[in-house]
């Protein structure tokens, strides 16, 4: 699946300094210039001028990823890494500064968190990351930026399912080749901070059966993690790990009656409305099992009464 872009730490930097250094006093003439250079950081980012952004490094400015290996130097490949970001919808923003520090008189160091959230959804959970970054005033006495680097993924729990939320949260139903009735139900639960859902399986020889679904973040595995609950007493958890497509899920778990099960499971969206959910290399109590493919399709909401 197409994950967000990152935006470089420079553009945090901007949307940062001005709330972050904003004092009832007069500022001093070094914070004034901060401030100045984040408000023209902040009009260029707004109007998506890439060539403008660039020229508020220094000459030899530079971004770095969380891992340093992804580095963008001089003012050219900056404004090029900006036109790609520009081509896509950008998300929104929002910062916590935890400290801007003037070191020397001609250099300031920030500290602190940004969160992005969808440009079309201002509701949904953020992406979070922490930074630091240095500005240099040049000759002319402007503030530049010198250098940001992307320290780590601070995302919480509800930002880290964000993605699958958006596919997922809804009601959806199936009806299989066999004539069985699936019908299933995804939300946020009370905390937000994990996916619930809920499972109604149908046939017209069986009682219904229920089971429960519940998908949360794994924060030592950095992995999204699900457990599935049937009402005979069997269980399963899966460990997810997006794709190009979608996400794979390994799963592996027991059966009511003590059997053991593991999967490959893949869940590919198509558009808004439709899942695909394929499940191979199945096999129970060490007897291998046919592969199994769903078409889910999501229910209509019912007409307001009148």
């Amino acid at each position: 699946m197409k994950s967000q872009k990152s935006i470089p730490t420079a553009l945090m930097l901007a949307l940062a300094i001005l709330p972050a250094l904003r004092a009832e006093e007069e500022p001093t003439p070094e914070i004034a210039g901060l401030q100045k250079a984040a408000a023209d950081f902040v009009t260029a980012y707004n109007n998506k001028d890439a060539a403008a952004i660039a020229s508020l490094f220094t000459e030899d400015g530079e971004m770095a990823d969380i891992t340093g290996n992804d580095l963008t130097s001089g003012r050219e490949q900056i404004k090029a890494r900006y036109e790609e970001i520009f081509a896509d919808d950008p998300p929104r923003m929002a910062i916590e500064v935890d400290s801007v520090r003037l070191v020397a008189p001609n250099l300031a160091i920030e500290d602190g968190t940004f969160h992005l959230t969808p440009a079309d959804d201002e509701n949904a959970p953020p992406a979070s990351t922490t930074y630091t970054a240095v500005l240099m005033k040049n000759g002319t006495g402007v503030w530049q930026i010198a250098s940001t680097r992307n320290l780590k993924d601070a995302t919480d729990a509800a930002g880290q399912l964000a993605d699958l939320a958006e596919v997922l949260n809804g009601e959806w139903t199936c009806r299989t080749s066999e004539g069985v009735q699936l019908d299933l139900a995804f939300g946020w639960d009370a905390s937000g901070k994990f996916l619930s859902g809920e499972m109604l399986t149908t046939t017209a020889d069986a009682e219904p059966q229920q089971g429960n679904i519940r998908i949360g973040w794994d924060a030592a595995r950095k992995s999204i993690v699900s457990w599935m609950f049937d009402a005979a007493g069997g269980s399963t958890q899966g460990f997810w790990t997006p794709t190009e497509t979608g996400w794979l899920i390994r799963s592996e778990g027991t059966t009511a009656d003590g059997e053991t099960l593991n999967a490959t499971q893949e869940l590919s969206p198509e558009g808004k409305d439709t899942l695909i959910w394929s499940a191979t290399n199945r096999v129970i109590d060490g007897e291998k099992q046919p592969d199994k493919s769903l078409r889910i399709v999501r229910q209509a909401p019912e007409a307001a009464a009148e």
